[in-house]
């Protein structure tokens, strides 16, 4: 078996339950009990130390191998050896729990290798439950409070704001501002959509226009979505205010708090650093000091369009109700320079033309783009699709550009990840060299002042090894990504083959959803066809 001995004491005396007589002890339980096996026996002892937390360097040393090779047994000689604080103390017994290591408090006669130490052990769960959900609703209480002074907090600053610093008495917090230089165009974005109902469309639109986003990349549907659903634009009056006390969410301010020009601030819409959205019911919704962009109603009736248009409220996959031609293939990807989707019409000499929405639709000023023959068009584009393994060609050029770029971001990120892995190797070496030297400092009567330094720098050097540890899990979150990108490569690579060996047999619904399959969008100048390969301009946001 191989087993471990914990022992603590905050400072040598010579008396009673020294470290060598806990160690002692230990020893004489592990030979009464199992005796008969052989035992490989690890001794971690942390003199000197406080039991109010487990900040200690042996107790440390002996969790980091427990975690890459879990013991068989740890064995201590009181259970207040190992912490003061029954959280830490339920924490670590979960902890074993999961890597099958049983634990010993000689003392105390608790063995959660018998039915009275598991259920003690289970006692111990419900302190660690009770403690965590203390904590959380801390969270919560300070969230509220936060909530009900509308500061803002931090992050990336919300497209057409910035943050200033205010100090009232000795408190210093932020608000936001409007940023004169970026707020055109988010009324831009709010504008066109409200008269395209589009994501799509809106997108199209900045892009032919030549807009990007913050960090200089073309705008994608996704950022289009963040913006168009960010309530931070959205005035706080009685609209607001009914919206979101329907969807069920924490609303904290009322009727009388709004003045028609304050908008408003969520809190706790996400969590998790892969940013997933929380339930309405977590939401926190606050009155802030910065100005919003929309009325309620503008907004929320944007919300509503958004929800239309989608499987749910706050943007969605798509639904399909552009794509009604039984003939075209192109309905729902193509799109007018303008922003607008281009629809087919049938003309009485049977040739059937692609035509922008804003030319059917006489409520919305005429676009000047030309019409272009559908039939021509979609011969266009599948000759372009079907050459997709033809070196230099349109739809080629796109594929390697995004293989290369995979590829690119995919050694980089490995690099790094090895580059961290080796500094956390060596920070760990010196630890290990450290803690031999504390060991012998301690033996030899070294002035505590020498020993606290190298306590000190072991500590650093342990922080650093997490925080570099947490660093390495965001980039290999990020070779996730990478990897499924792969997969939806190669996903489109074999629906070009499939639909280019059997597309004589397929009806036209089922061709137009290949080709949605392969294209994002395919925009119509009046003089230059642009087609946009899925998976490009995800990589670019």
């Amino acid at each position: 078996m191989r087993i471990a001995i914990y022992s603590r004491k905050s400072k040598f005396t010579g008396k009673g339950e020294s470290i060598g007589n806990q160690v002692e002890m230990c020893r004489d339980y592990i030979a009464t009990n199992y005796n008969g096996e052989e035992h490989s026996i690890q001794v971690f002892e942390d003199e000197g130390f406080s039991g109010k937390n487990l900040d200690r360097p042996q107790f440390k040393k002996m969790m980091e191998i427990e975690n890459v090779i879990p013991f068989d047994l740890i064995v201590v000689y009181r259970l207040d050896r190992i912490s003061r604080n029954v959280g830490d103390f339920a924490s670590l017994i979960e902890k074993l729990n999961k890597k099958n290591t049983s634990f010993v408090c000689v003392k105390e006669h608790f063995d959660t290798g018998n039915s009275m130490g598991r259920a003690m052990m289970n006692i111990a769960a419900v302190f660690a439950q009770l403690e965590r959900e203390t904590i959380a609703e801390r969270i919560k209480d300070n969230m509220y409070l936060l909530a009900k002074e509308g500061h803002w907090l931090g992050g990336t600053t919300p497209l057409g704001y910035k943050s200033i610093e205010v100090t009232n008495g000795k408190r210093t917090h932020f608000e936001l501002i409007i940023d004169e230089s970026q707020i055109d165009l988010v009324n831009i974005i709010f504008s066109k959509y409200k008269q395209l109902g589009s994501i799509n469309g809106v997108e199209t639109y900045l892009f032919v226009n030549g807009y990007k986003t913050q960090k200089n990349n073309y705008w994608h549907k996704s950022n289009v979505k963040r913006i168009l659903t960010n309530p931070i634009y959205c005035i706080a009056d009685i609209d607001s205010l009914n919206y979101f006390t329907e969807l069920g969410c924490n609303v904290c301010f009322t009727l009388d708090d709004c003045n028609g020009k304050k908008g408003i601030y969520p809190y706790n819409r996400f969590s998790g650093q892969k940013r997933e959205m929380q339930s309405y019911d977590r939401w926190i919704i606050t009155i802030s000091e910065h100005q919003g962009i929309l009325t309620g109603k503008e907004w929320v009736a944007i919300q509503q369009q958004l929800k239309a248009n989608s499987k749910d409220g706050f943007g969605g996959k798509a639904n399909e109700r552009r794509s009604t031609s039984n003939t075209s293939l192109l309905s729902g990807v193509l799109f007018c320079s303008c922003g607008a989707y281009m629809r087919p019409k049938k003309y009485p000499s049977g040739n059937t033309f692609y035509i922008c929405e804003n030319k059917m639709d006489k409520k919305i000023t005429e676009c000047n783009n030309s019409n272009i023959n559908a039939d021509e068009l979609d011969k266009i584009i599948l000759n372009e699709l079907f050459s997709f393994d033809i070196k230099d060609g349109v739809v080629d050029s796109q594929i390697q550009n995004l293989k290369e770029q995979i590829a690119n971001i995919d050694n980089d990120l490995q690099k790094q990840i090895g580059r961290l892995k080796k500094q956390i190797e060596t920070n760990k070496n010196t630890v290990n060299k450290f803690m031999n030297i504390v060991a012998l400092s301690i033996e030899n009567d070294t002035p505590e002042q020498v020993v606290e330094v190298y306590n000190q720098k072991i500590n650093e050097l342990l922080n650093q090894n997490k925080i570099t540890q947490k660093r390495i899990d965001e980039l290999q979150d990020t070779n996730i990504v990478q990897a499924k990108m792969n997969d939806k490569l190669n996903s489109l690579t074999d629906a070009m083959v499939y639909l280019k060996e059997n597309f004589d047999k397929l009806t036209i619904v089922e061709k137009r959803g290949f080709v949605k399959k392969i294209v994002d969008r395919i925009v119509w100048d009046g003089n230059n066809i642009n087609i946009f390969i899925k998976g490009i301009s995800e990589l670019s946001e």
